[in-house]
């Protein structure tokens, strides 16, 4: 059993990566998943360590199975995001 994260706990997730992590890293990452959609899932323990280590020192408190569930889609749409607005 794992546990569902709200829309809202999602939203803050994503604003907090846009925060914490530069722009520039965030832009990358979304032109890796642009090239290769599975790109994201093969950083799993690069980036992948470094973004639940991020949620975790925020203060979201999921565990193991809902943060390594989480992670990707919630990365993948701070990187959205941070594409879209420097159109």
């Amino acid at each position: 059993m794992y546990l569902c994260i709200s829309e809202e706990e999602r939203e803050k997730a994503i604003q907090h990566l846009i925060e914490a992590i530069p722009g520039e890293i965030l832009l990358q990452i979304y032109e890796g998943i642009s090239r290769e959609p599975d790109w994201l899932i093969m950083q799993h323990f690069g980036i992948g360590v470094e973004i639940r280590n991020l949620l975790r020192t925020k203060g979201f408190a999921w565990d193991d199975t809902t943060l390594d569930r989480e992670w990707e889609p919630i990365a993948l749409e701070a990187a959205r995001k941070v594409h879209e607005e420097s159109r």
